[in-house]
């Protein structure tokens, strides 16, 4: 055995590069490196086919999102006017006046640390400062509110408070909350 080991010669060089097949298949045809013009126009096409659904469905998710965050802000404004007009009656109460001392008919603006209504002078928009809306200070935003009080009769009053904006360039929005405030005390 180790003579047949001993007499093997290992192949030469030239021997093994013979054997390999370097750019050609086994039945001798050549490889085709990179893709065909048709293959990247197909690829190209497949591609475009899926991205452009996805690229609209996100574009489609961002504006709804925008819709509800700008609905969700109203909202709360809305709610934070009935809120304040609440605390003023409270606050008579407190104060031995009438429940509707100061909350006359009428159409005001408030703001969230008020303790008197202040009249409507057109329609201003809120400003953000800090997380607080108010008139006075901070970024000009898109909301505006008005709260209208009603005397229903003399121990009631209708409370709406609404905000309106302009949503996606022109489209005016609006919501309404509404508070019936009564003389319990």
């Amino acid at each position: 055995m180790n003579n047949i080991l001993n007499n093997m010669k290992p192949p030469k060089l030239a021997t093994i590069l013979k054997r390999w097949t370097f750019g050609r298949t086994s039945n001798g045809m050549k490889f085709q490196k990179g893709f065909t013009l048709v293959e990247t126009l197909v690829s190209l096409v497949i591609l475009t086919v899926v991205l452009i659904p996805i690229l609209n469905l996100s574009d489609s998710i961002t504006r709804v999102n925008a819709s509800l965050q700008d609905n969700l802000i109203a909202a709360g404004l809305a709610q934070e006017g009935l809120e304040v007009v609440r605390a003023i009656r409270d606050t008579n109460w407190f104060n031995s006046r009438a429940f509707d001392s100061g909350l006359n008919d009428g159409t005001y603006q408030i703001e969230w640390n008020s303790n008197t209504l202040l009249s409507l002078n057109g329609n201003p928009v809120l400003k953000l400062d800090n997380g607080r809306y108010n008139y006075s200070t901070g970024t000009s935003t898109k909301f505006s509110r008005a709260i209208t009080i009603t005397k229903i009769n003399t121990g009631e009053l209708k409370i709406v408070s609404a905000v309106t904006w302009t949503s996606r360039g022109s489209i005016n929005k609006s919501i309404d909350a509404e508070l019936h405030l009564f003389n319990w005390k």
